[in-house]
């Protein structure tokens, strides 16, 4: 492990620099965010009781039960977000992926849901997504280098 001292503002503390991750360090400051929003967003205070956030997973089995893709996600605040939707190749182009999407958003729906987002890379399933009728709402260029990467949400109903 490398560290480092970097110069501080405030003499009585120090800044350190490391280039290993320090697990207990990372939850200590993941759990003084979530602190954070949970007095300052009601919405956030919310999805930490249980069952708040629901898995929405649809997958895809053959006759003897073995999976072969799927898609994985979570319903919470009236959105659908979309962790992964993969089928390997010789699955695709024949309107599976689109069946998973359509029954997600529909069950999602059925859960009360009134939006739904996802992110893709430019060398996945951007036009598969905005076919589905999801809009690009933001974009990191050169992410990683040589491609863009892309959040995309639509409204359902």
């Amino acid at each position: 492990m490398t560290s480092a001292y970097l110069p501080c503002p405030d003499p009585t503390l120090r800044l350190v620099l490391s280039d290993e991750a320090d697990e207990a360090a990372r939850a200590f400051i993941d759990q003084g965010i979530k602190e954070f929003n949970n007095e300052n967003s009601p919405a956030h205070r919310a999805a930490r009781l249980p069952g708040a956030i629901r898995p929405l997973d649809i997958l895809v089995r053959d006759r003897n039960g073995l999976l072969q893709g799927g898609l994985v996600a979570d319903t919470f605040w009236d959105w659908m977000e979309v962790h992964d939707l993969w089928l390997p190749p010789a699955l695709r182009r024949a309107g599976l992926g689109a069946a998973l999407l359509a029954a997600a958003e529909a069950e999602a729906l059925g859960r009360g849901c009134r939006h739904a987002h996802l992110k893709t890379f430019s060398f996945q399933a951007r036009a598969f997504y905005e076919k589905q009728g999801y809009t690009i709402v933001g974009r990191l260029e050169d992410y990683p280098p040589g491609e863009t990467f892309y959040w995309l949400r639509k409204e359902l109903g």
